[in-house]
């Protein structure tokens, strides 16, 4: 795409969210700077994933210096390759073909702003046809310079027949940053393959996050993604959206906890394009202070037989929060069954009653609550990502009532 049409995207908004001032941040790139370790274990703590993530991360990126290769050897060895996306696009050349591909440059000022200026920073992974990655592959993107735009381009390709687990953690120091994190994902899963995908948000209160991503899952494949944000944000908005084609499964599953002020447009939608497939959306949506949560989701049914489900919940946590659920669910096929539930509530007084009544104390039962209430159970997704998720939903239910 030409840079005079990328230019007059920069000023096209999104349809979600609230708009944004890119001129607010520099687009420009960052000088290169000394990364404190400490920084770094800090946000590897709020993230759930320990104070050794130097050691274990297969991509680290804080602001725009990576600082970690730790896994590449051992999995060259099986034929896959974890690069930065820059230096893939430059080794490879075939990579090119499955660059902007899935994600229009000029979607809006976001993707604009990426294609323009990131220099193509990010990561890139490719499984080879057969491989099966069983241990997680951690990807870390992380802010800690003030006024600062963190535009992303990350492609990961799951040839025929793989298999890949993928963590990606984004977050912030616990402290105002004012910056951007603008993440483009183009993700390819094969035939018969799988990805796996969990993605966990620790931001700050002044922090303007917009994620972009696009799958698509060959025939046989499947895709099964878990998204966590649980920290106040300035505003986030993401809508990621799955193709789904012959006989392809796609399980979305998203937890959405809205703090303080922010403003939280969260969306998932998957596309059933081809003859058995099948599509879940499950979110979770817990509302506190004076957060906004907007819970999204689209099913749309293009080819039959195939099915869908949207099951949407919230539960509001403090009289000042606003929750709103918006399922969508479209067919153009008359073999296409879809369906959906959305539901939005309160802490039960009884429920917390009884509880008491056994022996627990109030925030103790507030505890338990909020925990069963987030959890969403997902079979498919590795032990060692169930543990990452497990520890990840405790620490927000201590935190949602201490």
């Amino acid at each position: 795409m030409d840079r005079e049409a990328l230019l007059k995207a920069l000023s096209k908004p999104s349809p979600y969210g609230p708009d944004v001032e890119l001129s607010r941040f520099n687009l420009g790139p960052a000088e290169r700077e000394r990364i404190e370790e400490k920084e770094v274990n800090r946000i590897s703590s709020r993230l759930g994933f320990g104070k050794d993530l130097l050691r274990k991360a297969d991509y680290l990126q804080v602001n725009e210096s990576i600082l970690s290769r730790s896994m590449r050897e051992k999995l060259a060895e099986r034929g896959a390759v974890v690069l930065p996306t820059s230096e893939a696009l430059k080794k490879l050349d075939w990579v090119k073909e499955y660059s902007w591909r899935l994600v229009r440059p000029d979607t809006d000022k976001y993707t604009a702003a990426a294609s323009l200026y990131s220099n193509e920073l990010g990561f890139f992974i490719y499984v080879p046809p057969g491989t099966k990655i069983k241990d997680p592959i951690y990807t870390c993107l992380f802010i800690t310079r003030r006024g600062y735009a963190q535009l992303l381009h990350n492609i990961v390709i799951v040839d025929d027949g793989a298999e890949l687990n993928l963590i990606t953690g984004c977050g912030v120091p616990d402290q105002p940053i004012g910056s951007l994190h603008v993440g483009i994902s183009e993700y390819y899963v094969g035939r018969k393959s799988k990805l796996t995908y969990t993605m966990i948000h620790a931001w700050a209160p002044d922090m303007v996050v917009r994620p972009r991503t696009v799958v698509r899952v060959g025939e046989g494949g499947e895709y099964v993604s878990y998204y966590v944000i649980y920290s106040p944000v300035e505003s986030l908005q993401t809508y990621p959206k799955v193709y789904l084609g012959e006989n392809a499964r796609a399980t979305l599953n998203s937890i959405v906890v809205g703090e303080s002020r922010g403003v939280y447009d969260v969306g998932s939608a998957i596309v059933l394009e081809g003859r058995d497939s099948a599509g879940e959306i499950l979110s979770r949506n817990l509302g506190r202070g004076s957060s906004l949560i907007y819970a999204r989701s689209r099913i749309e049914g293009r080819a039959g037989p195939s099915r869908g489900h949207i099951e949407c919940l919230g539960l509001i946590d403090d009289d000042n929060a606003t929750i709103e659920s918006l399922p969508e669910i479209s067919s153009s096929n008359p073999e296409a069954i879809l369906t959906h539930e959305a539901a939005i509530g309160k802490i039960s007084e009884d429920l917390i009653n009884y509880l008491l009544s056994k022996g627990f104390s109030e925030e103790e039962a507030r505890t338990a609550i909020i925990k069963g209430f987030l959890n969403i159970e997902e079979p498919k997704l590795p032990q060692q990502i169930r543990e990452v998720i497990k520890r990840t939903i405790e620490y927000i239910a201590s935190r949602a009532t201490g």
